[in-house]
């Protein structure tokens, strides 16, 4: 019996070793960790990578059974429409592969005792519906088909503007070719991406090591000679246990922060403090403390569904990440933001200070009827020039600056740091740095190249006719244009999600492309963008998924089949739920319809108007007041030259610890997202992912990762019980101040411009 691995060697931990480029976060190179002797056994040199998967496999396991294809789509049918529904909620609910991997279990377990285990020949092999006992083989594909279903299509919201702010129909047709083209396009990406940024153990995605943990915990077979050992090492409660109490204790608290008392998911502290001290309509207070409304300063959250809405799990993250995306929040948002709305830049005391909505330059909404051409959808220019430039809220201005400062830092940041290693790859099939996990997956066929680009080339050609046949507004060779914007910017963003589970979005990029070629066309705009930035972030999902496939050894092509039909079955529920939601919800996606407000289609609509209906000439040209937001591009490029120069000169100094594209990951998810998330998450991140860590290791190896699992699973859970057991079925706890709507943001004015007029809040 192979002995325990001794740790002798030089560990390699995420955030605690001198590094170059990406790998700033400790994922540099090293020789194999090994102990020597001839009970040795190879492991990963990634610390966080051995605490959540062992170094071995089972070639035997049974994968692609009944059990697994019953219960994949059983999950994949029941997942997608929840999760579709509390999508257009003000607070949407993010239902994570977490619960799919939660419930999957003890649904596998049973079938695994009623099913019969009778063989029988089918296509010249013996097959049974129970081929033992239920593995965490079949539990990965079940999770790998339910997380297909597990995310909501931005192409839905192109539907949802198109409808609510053009007038404008797709028909379920038009709807359904627009989400499958655009999900499957970037699945192809994806498999032609997956020797740089899957295989290499360098290419961690963190959040995985959370699901690898749970399978792990849920199939591992505790003796009791394992339980003696851990009680004589001081850790009594197994890994199992641990997961019961902290779902227990993650479904109770849910009933609080999401039912009974919602007060508890915003405290703004400065708000309750300052106006008992002072002025208690102070405008100012409002703006800075507001978590929902303003800046948040010292402002929180007691709700785990907050955090998990917006970001990943903070117990997944390493600390030196979170470090540096809470300096780019507190740059970006406390710094940068205040200056530009309180020294009136921007014109920005006209409107409140956080907000997605468009506004005239009389401060108030932006009427975009008195300037589209009816039937056409785009810009009377005529019209334009009489009514109004469009204005936005200071912190929406900055925060479109962010995204393209973010995008420029990762172009210059992968040049200088990864542009070798980058560069050795393309020319070389294999890896330079291929672990055990990498070997162990060498026994299994690979899926062929052919299959990949067969999947790309159909969802091209899905592509084609939705921009040709239905009502896009959009030249067929500008798909080929976001084909080739995608290609740019998949790889260097692919790496950077891979090490933080975190990446920019691009599409500021392709809204801006598309506005130079067909300026005043909105529609045109928003689906152009959704071919160039989800194509990317469509491979990024699923090469999180190969991932995740490789730590757990899964057959490739049976990943890949699993994958893909989950995303198709998806589609199809997804766009039928918008369809059942849109029809049936009055003046849906407005603040008329609480909590129905549609946060992230209401930021796609924003953009349609900015860079689709306006344009970016007219909304950056020299002399207009946005002009300077352009330049961030620019700036975002330079800024890592000198931190890069820098770091060559004092390779051991603090400064290996900053990663520019990092820190303009903070402001994010921001806007639509509350403000109180980043500082909570980030606090969470420091308790588990520095201290504990650090002056616990043995604790956090074994439980770090399965808290993360249990209280994402049990808040899923109560969710889904909280609203079909209860507010489906109109019944609901008893009004008071602690769940009053008007009391939830503490801070009255928040939504009022500099003189405490309530400009369309």
């Amino acid at each position: 019996m192979a002995s325990t691995i001794q740790e002798k060697q030089v560990e390699v931990d995420l955030g605690e070793k001198v590094d170059r480029g990406f790998d700033v976060l400790g994922l540099e190179e090293e020789k194999t960790f090994q102990q020597s002797g001839e009970d040795s056994i190879e492991d990963s040199s990634i610390k966080d990578v051995r605490a959540a998967v062992p170094p071995t496999d089972n070639s035997t396991l049974p994968t692609s059974t009944f059990r697994a294809i019953y219960h994949a789509s059983l999950f994949t049918l029941s997942f997608n429409h929840p999760l579709q529904f509390f999508w257009f909620r003000d607070n949407p609910l993010t239902i994570k592969v977490l619960v799919a991997q939660l419930l999957a279990y003890p649904a596998g377990k049973f079938l695994e005792h009623i099913l019969p285990t009778t063989k029988f020949s089918l296509f010249g092999s013996e097959v049974s519906l129970n081929p033992g006992l239920f593995n965490f083989k079949e539990h990965v594909l079940i999770t790998a088909m339910a997380n297909a279903a597990s995310t909501s299509f931005e192409a839905i919201d192109i539907i949802v503007i198109s409808k609510l702010y053009y007038d404008q129909d797709w028909g379920f047709g038009g709807g359904i070719l627009l989400v499958l083209s655009t999900s499957l396009i970037g699945f192809g990406f994806a498999g032609f991406l997956r020797r740089y940024l899957v295989r290499p153990s360098s290419m961690v995605w963190p959040i995985n090591l959370v699901n690898a943990s749970l399978f792990h915990t849920l199939h591992r077979e505790v003796t009791p000679e394992v339980e003696k050992a851990e009680r004589e090492q001081g850790r009594s409660i197994s890994r199992n246990m641990f997961f019961v109490y902290a779902f227990f204790s993650s479904f109770v608290w849910y009933w609080f922060t999401g039912y009974i008392f919602p007060l508890l998911t915003s405290i703004s502290w400065l708000c309750l403090k300052l106006r008992s001290w002072t002025n208690r309509n102070s405008v100012l207070v409002s703006q800075l403390g507001s978590g929902l409304n303003g800046l948040g300063l010292l402002s929180f959250t007691l709700d785990w569904s907050t955090l998990a809405a917006w970001l990943p799990s903070p117990l997944a993250i390493p600390w030196v990440a979170q470090a540096n995306m809470l300096a780019g929040f507190v740059f970006f948002c406390w710094i940068l933001v205040p200056a530009v709305y309180y020294t009136n830049s921007f014109e920005a005391q006209k409107f409140p200070i956080y907000n997605t909505r468009q506004y005239d330059i009389f401060g108030q909404k932006f009427n975009r009827t008195r300037v589209v051409i009816p039937q056409e959808n785009i810009l009377d220019e005529t019209a334009y020039q009489e009514y109004s430039p469009v204005r936005i809220t200071a912190f929406f201005a900055i925060m479109y600056g962010q995204g393209l400062c973010a995008l420029g830092a990762i172009l210059s940041h992968t040049i200088l740091y990864n542009g070798k290693e980058v560069w050795d790859r393309f020319k070389s099939a294999r890896q330079n740095d291929d672990d055990i996990h990498a070997k162990l997956m060498d026994k299994y066929p690979e899926v062929p190249n052919w299959w990949y680009l067969s999947l790309f080339v159909v969802a091209f050609v899905l592509g084609l006719v939705t921009v040709i046949v239905y009502p896009a507004d959009m030249p067929w060779w500008t798909l080929i244009i976001a084909m080739i914007l995608a290609v740019a910017w998949v790889l260097p963003l692919g790496i950077l999600t891979a090490v933080t589970s975190q990446s920019p979005s691009i599409s500021m990029i392709s809204e801006w492309v598309y506005g130079v070629i067909r300026p005043g066309h909105p529609i045109g705009n928003i689906i152009f963008k959704t071919y160039g930035y989800i194509t990317v972030r469509q491979a990024l999902t699923f090469s999180q998924d190969l991932k995740l496939g490789h730590y757990m050894k899964i057959p490739p092509r049976d990943m890949f089949i699993f994958q893909t039909v989950g995303t198709i079955v998806a589609s199809f529920i997804s766009l039928g739920t918008t369809t059942y939601l849109m029809g049936t919800i009055d003046n849906i996606c407005s603040s008329t319809a609480y909590p129905w407000t549609c946060p992230n289609a209401g930021l796609f609509g924003a953009s349609s108007v900015v860079w689709g209906l306006v344009g970016p000439s007219k909304f950056f040209y020299p002399g207009t007041i946005y002009n300077p937001i352009a330049y961030f591009l620019l700036w975002g490029f330079l800024l890592p030259i000198p931190f890069y120069l820098a770091y060559r000169r004092w390779p051991n100094s603090w400064i290996k610890h900053v990663s520019i594209p990092v820190f303009m990951l903070g402001p994010g998810p921001y806007p639509p997202a509350p403000t109180n998330v980043l500082p909570t998450w980030a606090f969470l991140g420091f308790i588990f992912n520095f201290y504990i860590k650090k002056n616990y290791s043995a604790w956090w190896v074994k439980y770090n990762y399965v808290l993360s699992a249990a209280l994402d699973s049990g808040i899923a859970v109560c969710a889904i019980v909280m609203f079909f057991a209860l507010q489906n079925n109109i019944i609901f706890f008893p009004a008071w101040w602690g769940n009053n709507v008007s009391s939830i943001d503490q801070c009255p004015l928040a939504t009022a411009n500099w003189t405490g007029t309530d400009v369309y809040a």
